[in-house]
């Protein structure tokens, strides 16, 4: 469901009335289960605020973290490329169910569990979806930009790691929950790291190095479920609770610190598993699909040099037109 050659007039009109339907569900949730207006300020009021008022009731519209969602839809849909409408949206949505729902007040409430569910759908899932809603990259068309070094891998997937484990560092973490401004710093931070994670992998906006190939891809990954895994099993097996901040609304639902924390870690875990395991088997499939694909356009004369450029970069369907095979075997006719 991809959008090509927008209308001029499209690209303004699409963004405001994407923004004007999200402020309007955002208002009337709020309003429906009597939310606040305004962020779950500071972890003791928000405390208090997830022990004398029922989950549902938490509804809120965080003002920065609500603008600066609205100013990332009208950048998406602004945008002068093909844009994955049905992405673009669910990126939007999802941004806006991690910092406007329940999840968010029980977060910022202390609760380790919810705190690490908005976590991984700030930094993983929503940047992923905001990735796949731009068009790829054309190596021959990119403009070199001072952050083009920070997305090689080598250098992308250890400053992704070092975010992670330092917001996870338990004088950090309890910072962050007595902290507003720290609070939204950590969200921009998780979301822009995980953009930074996902950049090699889907070249959206710059070229992975030639090396960086699928099976290449999917060690990346590999290495996303590992640092998923250590967390967990740490938070799991350590026996410790490390977040004394987490204490009280752990026991304002009826659990431990530590039984907390270990449902902090199987969020992680069971996301991570889902993220990179879902990656690595599309990135396999994907593989497999495109050597064939390459093969059939050498075999069919094309140059190996364009063949290989036409299924990585360029318009693999085009290419295949332009030869005269078929993009896909058909398995038992072709």
């Amino acid at each position: 469901m991809s959008s090509h050659a927008q209308p001029s007039g499209s690209r303004v009109v699409l963004p405001l009335v994407v923004g004007a339907g999200a402020t309007a569900l955002a208002v009337a949730l709020t309003m429906a289960t009597g939310g606040s207006f305004t962020a779950h300020t500071g972890y003791e009021q928000a405390l208090r605020e997830i022990t004398l008022r029922d989950w549902w009731q938490l509804w809120a519209i965080p003002p920065v973290e609500f603008t600066l969602i609205l100013l990332l839809a009208f950048v998406l849909f602004r945008s002068r490329g093909a844009v994955n409408r049905g992405y673009a949206i669910s990126a939007i949505a999802l941004l806006l169910l991690a910092v406007c729902s329940p999840v968010a007040g029980l977060a910022q409430g202390g609760l380790f569990s919810a705190h690490m569910s908005q976590h991984v759908l700030v930094g993983g899932f929503a940047p992923l979806l905001v990735m796949l809603a731009i068009p790829k990259v054309d190596p021959r068309r990119v403009v070199r930009r001072w952050w083009h070094p920070l997305t090689h891998p080598a250098v992308a997937f250890p400053l992704w790691t070092g975010s992670t484990v330092v917001w996870l560092l338990a004088g950090v973490h309890h910072e962050v929950l007595v902290s507003q401004p720290l609070w939204i710093i950590q969200q921009v931070a998780f979301f822009s790291f995980g953009i930074l994670l996902w950049a090699p992998i889907l070249e959206r906006f710059t070229v992975a190095p030639d090396w960086f190939g699928m099976g290449a891809k999917a060690g990346y990954m590999a290495g996303v479920w590992i640092v998923g895994l250590t967390f967990a099993n740490i938070y799991w097996f350590s026996g410790h609770a490390f977040y004394g901040s987490h204490a009280a609304a752990a026991e304002a639902w009826g659990i431990s610190a530590l039984e907390d924390q270990g449902n902090a870690g199987t969020v992680m875990m069971v996301t991570h598993c889902f993220l990179a395991f879902g990656a690595v088997g599309v990135l396999f499939f994907k593989g497999a699909t495109e050597r064939g694909l390459q093969q059939r356009l050498i075999e069919a004369g094309m140059d190996a040099d364009d063949a290989r450029f036409a299924v990585r970069y360029g318009d693999a369907e085009a290419a295949a037109r332009s030869v005269g095979i078929a993009r896909t075997i058909r398995v038992g006719i072709d």
